[in-house]
């Protein structure tokens, strides 16, 4: 049904005849990104509609203060971003602009005659006609456009109402564009810096594996973002034994990152004994709380482990860590090292840690994880859980490296796309 040109609204200014323009206008509008870009195609269009012969962008920078800035736009030949940057607008000086600028009302004023001075002049040149249209941000009008004509009535009071709302939508849209463009630069940018940190994290863990007689040794790491949480290591020690360590640290992201760089560092200058791994934890948690934790709120479980290859002993305590899953491959069921549990590490200076002992056998395997790898979520919304991570350790035809292999494969399919919140990490060791 065709649309009668009286029903419209503002219809002196927006026919139905200039419908199809306004449309193209908007059509052509939408296939920018860079807000400069719609900028120059709005002005445009629109001085297609309501030519003018100069145009003047007035800014207010401070809605406290009577400053007003102005830059020249020539004939919306050289459109500026009055919601953006400001460096190319220059200070107005007192005198109907700015008067005009502070009063914030739509305006045209035709014939002018002596209600500019002598620096307005000379701003405006030959111009006799303007029209004044405010754009609002926050309820003030922090910027006003200003048409220029050399015509003495060039303006219509019936174009004020259709230019102030077209005006205002455009430029809510661009100011938007440009506030989303800021946060993509400012998202980027932590993600460089979170990038920088990850890889400063994965350069703290081990490079190699140590070697060991009778030890095989798989791990396997992926934090849930750019840095995570999630630590492991490996001490060489007296008489060929070997101090195996995971931790994780409450949170993720950053703050994480950097307890976990602080507890590497505490950890490799112990000087301690080493025949005790809750002498170890003890080291750790005192310097933690000390200095880093107590006021943060930020804490870490952490398991602790001396294998001695000489007689196959694991001594081990555990700051409120999983328990590593333990099976005797053709003499017991998966079980668990757990006689050995205390509070995590970074909350109280008056917890000491315990000590208990395993003796291991050939074929014994002991796999050391974080709980990102038992509470990873699947697309149905359950959790990876005990039992499937209990299942592929049980499989005695396994070694170290297929282990860590079958559960990784395992727990990305049963994820799938779902996104996960938590770091994963495992330390596998079979004993030959």
């Amino acid at each position: 049904m065709p649309i009668e040109e009286n029903t419209l609204p503002f219809s002196a200014t927006l026919s139905a005849s200039r419908l199809e323009d306004v449309t193209d206008m908007m059509r052509e509008i939408s296939k920018y990104s860079d807000p400069a870009d719609i900028v120059r195609e709005y002005v445009q269009r629109i001085r297609q509609f309501y030519p003018v012969d100069r145009v003047i962008a007035l800014a207010r920078p401070d809605m406290n203060s009577d400053e007003v800035l102005y830059a020249s736009m020539g004939n919306w030949d050289k459109p500026v971003l009055p919601w953006g940057d400001l460096d190319s607008f220059q200070p107005l000086g007192d005198g109907l602009l700015k008067n005009l600028c502070l009063n914030g009302e739509p305006t045209i004023i035709n014939n002018l005659t002596d209600e500019l001075n002598e620096s307005e002049r000379d701003l405006i040149g030959n111009m006799n006609s303007l029209r004044v249209i405010p754009l609002f941000d926050k309820g003030d009008a922090t910027q006003m456009i200003v048409g220029l004509k050399e015509e003495g009535s060039g303006f219509q009071e019936e174009d004020l109402s259709a230019l102030v709302w077209l005006g205002n939508l455009f430029g809510k849209a661009v100011q938007n564009l440009i506030k989303a463009r800021e946060l993509e630069s400012a998202y980027q940018e932590v993600d460089r810096e979170l990038k920088t940190v990850g890889q400063i994290q994965r350069d703290l863990l081990p490079e190699t594996l140590p070697e060991i007689p009778n030890l095989e040794l798989a791990t396997y790491y992926e934090p849930s973002a750019r840095a995570g949480g999630d630590y492991y290591d490996f001490f060489p020690l007296q008489d060929g034994r070997l101090g195996i360590f995971i931790a994780d640290v409450s949170g993720h992201g950053t703050p994480a990152a950097v307890v976990m760089a602080i507890m590497h560092t505490i950890a490799h200058t112990y000087t301690g004994s080493q025949e005790l791994p809750s002498q170890f934890m003890t080291h750790i948690n005192k310097h933690l709380c000390q200095n880093f934790t107590t006021r943060s709120g930020i804490f870490v479980t952490a398991f602790y482990a001396i294998y001695n290859p000489q007689d196959k002993s694991l001594a081990y305590a555990s700051a409120g860590h999983n328990p590593p899953i333990h099976r005797r491959c053709g003499a017991s069921p998966v079980s668990t090292l757990n006689r050995a549990g205390r509070i995590p590490l970074g909350i109280s200076t008056e917890i000491t840690y315990d000590d208990a002992t395993v003796k291991l056998s050939s074929g014994d395997r002991v796999v050391l994880y974080t709980d990102g790898i038992i509470e990873a979520f699947g697309t149905d919304d359950t959790q990876f859980g005990m039992d499937r991570l209990g299942a592929i350790v049980g499989r005695c035809d396994l070694n170290s490296t297929t282990i860590v292999d079958a559960v990784v494969k395992q727990l990305q399919e049963f994820t799938g796309t779902t996104s996960q919140t938590d770091d994963c990490t495992l330390v596998v060791m079979k004993v030959r």
